[in-house]
């Protein structure tokens, strides 16, 4: 099933131009997908994963400056999140998760074969990015981290942490708020008030859920000394929602051999969201067409 985004109006959080798509889970679940093509062929193909609370539509601006430069982009909706099915807020095993992270990424593979593929993972999904790519990297040409939230600073507090313990397992569904609030996101007025009228936010997820993403981020921490594919990572250094200077640490341990870190001063969380993205959009077209041996002339479209 394919067609315009629902909701999708230019500036918004729906989507704008992109076709929406179902694609269908291992089990079942239908994954919603919005893509964005510009000229054909691309000379890359790049797979948003988004964060815990936020959707596939909060990359439309960015997404469409990379169709406009040449480069095939999908966004996926996380099961339970967005336009996609199963239970809302819900996350029964994280390894669920990256199946179906590999459900699209063999679609793309498909569409555009031989064309060299790459996975952005933004804010929560940074985690579930590390996995996959330590343990599936082909057919992956590189891996994008988007202020990632590998060390936050924002979390449940001590009484709800106790509630997922507790409850994972005899109340898996019970639902606890996501501590997370616009103004983490970014100071951008005009995106303060999408974020607040968007109505594919998901504001509760499951114990369950949040019992998993502990599981996921311990198997991350493993999982980083097996990366091996290009990596990128682009952070705000005012983003109030993670550790910014342990990231960078972290990321310089890392024994990638090819690695690239890039910090924007008063940038915060989310990079899409900055009144001007054009440094963060040249510096993403930059990296992938360097990695990309037949990249074609490209311009950076409209990166406010």
């Amino acid at each position: 099933m394919t067609g315009p985004a629902a909701d999708a109006e230019p500036g918004t959080l729906g989507g704008g131009d992109a076709v929406s798509r179902l694609v269908q889970a291992g089990d079942g679940v239908e994954l919603h997908c919005l893509r964005w093509n510009g000229r054909a062929p691309p000379w890359a193909a790049v797979i948003f994963l988004h964060g815990i609370a936020s959707h596939g539509g909060w990359f439309a601006e960015t997404a469409a400056d990379l169709a406009t430069a040449g480069v095939a982009v999908y966004a996926p909706d996380r099961r339970g999140s967005g336009r996609s099915g199963g239970p809302r807020g819900h996350l029964d095993r994280y390894e669920r998760a990256l199946d179906d992270v590999d459900e699209v990424v063999r679609l793309v593979s498909a569409e555009h074969s031989g064309t060299p593929l790459f996975l952005a993972a933004s804010s929560w999904a940074a985690k579930l990015g590390v996995v996959y790519a330590s343990l599936r990297p082909a057919p992956l040409s590189g891996m994008l981290l988007l202020g990632p939230v590998l060390l936050p600073t924002v979390s449940l507090s001590r009484t709800r942490q106790l509630v997922v313990v507790a409850g994972h397992l005899v109340a898996p569904t019970v639902r606890l708020g996501i501590p997370l609030t616009p103004e983490l996101y970014t100071t951008n007025p005009r995106y303060l008030d999408a974020i607040r009228a968007d109505r594919l936010r998901l504001l509760k997820a499951t114990t369950r859920f949040f019992w998993e993403t502990a599981r996921l981020d311990r198997r991350r921490r493993r999982a980083a000394a097996d990366l091996t594919l290009p990596l990128l990572l682009l952070q705000g250094e005012d983003d109030a929602m993670v550790d910014v200077a342990g990231t960078r640490h972290w990321f310089s341990l890392l024994g990638v051999e090819d690695k690239t870190y890039r910090a924007y001063p008063g940038a915060g969380h989310t990079l899409d969201f900055e009144p001007d993205r054009s440094r963060y959009l040249a510096d993403m077209l930059d990296w992938l067409s360097a990695r990309v041996p037949s990249a074609s002339p490209r311009s950076t479209g409209g990166g406010r």
